[in-house]
């Protein structure tokens, strides 16, 4: 191992833990996200030369651990008896036809109550909103205009999906009739 290969490993060491519930999270099902951890390992070694190290590896991590993820449940549902493999494809498909239903009915109400909680924001929040979701512009683009740090931007944009978000929880307008 040289020292680049050292250096790659202890800054994926430094993330495990964060690793390890990205995994956790998306493990197809229990006892897999220690396999998904260890692959993501063995995948950032070796890909470890066209990484920036000194730059926030989360998000990298975040997305080849759930490219892992999915690749495992790929792999390990191949190898099922093909009447479990079934009853897997057959679950999924109900659960999405639910969720759809689900969408349809309640978009309405969803968005009338969305409107009202936007209403309710300030006026600084309400103008991140439009900047981010209606004028599709990057945190880093708000935080340029703005003369802000991009992070800043992300933390306040979370803030305000959080505020919105329990605005909806009360709001009788966004519960299903």
């Amino acid at each position: 191992m040289d020292a680049r290969d050292t250096r790659a490993a202890q800054a994926f060491l430094l993330h495990h833990a964060f690793v390890r519930s990205v995994a956790i999270r998306n493990a197809p099902w229990p006892g897999l996200a220690e396999d998904i951890v260890q692959q993501v390992f063995l995948e950032f070694l070796g890909k470890e030369e066209r990484w920036d190290l000194e730059r926030d590896l989360r998000p990298l991590l975040t997305t080849m651990t759930r490219h892992v993820a999915l690749r495992l449940w790929r792999e390990r549902t191949r190898q099922m008896p093909e009447n479990i493999q079934k009853l897997a494809d057959h679950v999924r498909q109900l659960a999405e036809e639910r969720d759809g239903a689900a969408a349809h009915e309640s978009d309405e109400d969803q968005l009338a109550a969305l409107r009202v909680c936007l209403a309710k924001l300030p006026d600084k929040s309400r103008s991140l909103v439009e900047r981010y979701y209606f004028e599709e512009l990057s945190a880093q683009d708000i935080a340029e205009q703005l003369q802000m740090k991009s992070d800043t931007v992300c933390r306040a944009l979370c803030r305000v999906r959080e505020k919105l978000r329990a605005c909806l929880g009360k709001n009788p307008a966004s519960s299903p009739a």
